[in-house]
């Protein structure tokens, strides 16, 4: 295969993370608790993402909970 064949399409990127689907699968109620905690500049994101996981949450890194986070909470 020449490169420039292998190189023509990008792979397909998954749209969802793990913390998307987590937070879907959350009530109504949850969601708007948790998506008020996440707007909320007093929450530092290593104590957030440890009471999260603590409730189900999947536990994934600081810094990629930190890049969530500011993505989702806008």
């Amino acid at each position: 295969m020449a490169l420039s064949e292998a190189l023509k399409t990008p792979p397909i990127r998954a749209t969802k993370t793990a913390m998307d689907v987590w937070l879907e699968s959350l009530t109504n109620e949850d969601k708007a608790v948790v998506t008020s905690a996440l707007r909320n500049p007093d929450w530092r994101h290593t104590d957030l993402l440890a009471a999260l996981v603590a409730e189900g949450a999947p536990s994934i890194s600081d810094t990629t909970f930190g890049a969530w986070r500011r993505r989702v909470a806008r």
